[in-house]
């Protein structure tokens, strides 16, 4: 996964270049996007690049696992990168390689490859001296599919990275960049951070490291799970904070709508969690990054007479006083 302008193609060249014997292939929506060192090309067609060293860069004619699958059958290869376009979602894409058997003897034109390949590692790249800016852009993604604001790609992009690779560190002050760690740290616990300029990192620390576990990127609950747990007085040291907002109380659904559309306040980075309306069993799930907010219906309580909402908070310098105040004026009594 790579967030946009995070010089992707420069960390792929460097990986292509100091590959470390390991024979690796790199798929990638265009050529274009990667200029391989022209002293290490052994071998050209219209679809890939042989280089010397073993390793081979290929674009992706077609469906992602027919690609794969053409990559191991007619090369020998140790590890394959895949390259996601900047909009692209994680666990979506890291899916496709874990079919159920059943979907497999349904579809006998779908190549099983379930035995000969798995995901190592969801990897993304961050810009660090333009993220914040980015992150609160007030448009959405031109011809995005799914309508997104730039909050919400990076958030997904952010939230689903085993691997969080800060490149540009260069090009952003010290400060920033812990209070950027700081923020990343709270929306995505669970992922290892890497600092690097110009893409330049140690190909040990993103290859076979064997980070990738499904059942945890599906797991989206797991989000809110992380971040009740206790944080440590060092992680507020730039003051990014995160505020757990629980209450039994359920919303009434024209006055939550009244008091979100003034908006949350500007230092409010992420929120995120379960939300319970007056006269309705369905659970709905507040969704909210950067300059956008969404609820989307993900189901009904199993035990409605149990109903609660639960919000958590991340942002900087946090008026938990406030949060609470605001929110209070739409439960119902």
């Amino acid at each position: 996964m790579w967030i946009p302008g995070s010089r992707k193609t420069t960390l792929l060249n460097h990986i292509l270049e100091n590959s470390q014997g390991k024979r690796i292939a790199i798929i990638v929506n265009e050529f274009g996007k990667v200029n391989v060192d022209s002293k290490l090309v052994k071998h050209t067609t219209e679809e890939m690049i042989e280089l010397s060293n073993g390793c081979i860069c290929c674009t992706l004619r077609g469906d992602l696992i027919e690609g794969v699958d053409d990559v191991i059958t007619k090369h020998d290869i140790d590890h394959i990168i895949i390259e996601s376009t900047g909009i692209g979602e994680p666990v979506p894409i890291a899916q496709a390689f874990y079919v159920e058997p059943e979907l497999l003897e349904l579809n006998p034109e779908i190549p099983n490859i379930q035995h000969s390949v798995f995901v190592d590692a969801v990897i993304t790249v961050v810009d660090s001296s333009q993220f914040m800016d980015m992150y609160q852009r007030e448009t959405r993604i031109p011809d995005d599919q799914f309508n997104r604001g730039f909050g919400q790609l990076l958030a997904e992009q952010v939230e689903g990275a085993d691997i969080l690779l800060l490149n540009k560190t260069d090009k952003s002050s010290e400060g920033k960049l812990i209070q950027l760690e700081e923020l990343l740290s709270t929306m995505n616990p669970r992922a290892q951070m890497i600092r690097s300029s110009h893409g330049e990192v140690p190909v040990r620390q993103l290859i076979d490291i064997g980070v990738f576990d499904i059942q945890t990127a599906e797991q989206s609950a797991l989000w809110v799970e992380e971040l009740e747990k206790e944080h440590t007085p060092e992680s507020e040291e730039y003051g990014i904070q995160t505020y757990v907002y629980k209450t039994k109380h359920r919303f009434i659904e024209r006055k939550l709508i009244d008091i979100l559309e003034n908006g949350l306040p500007s230092n409010i980075y992420r929120s995120k969690g379960l939300v319970a309306l007056q006269d309705s069993d369905t659970a709905f799930l507040w969704n909210h990054a950067g300059k956008f907010l969404e609820f989307n219906a993900i189901g009904r309580f199993s035990e409605p007479a149990k109903a609660y909402n639960e919000i958590v908070f991340i942002g900087n310098e946090l008026d938990t006083a406030q949060i609470e105040e605001t929110l209070e004026e739409a439960l119902a009594a």
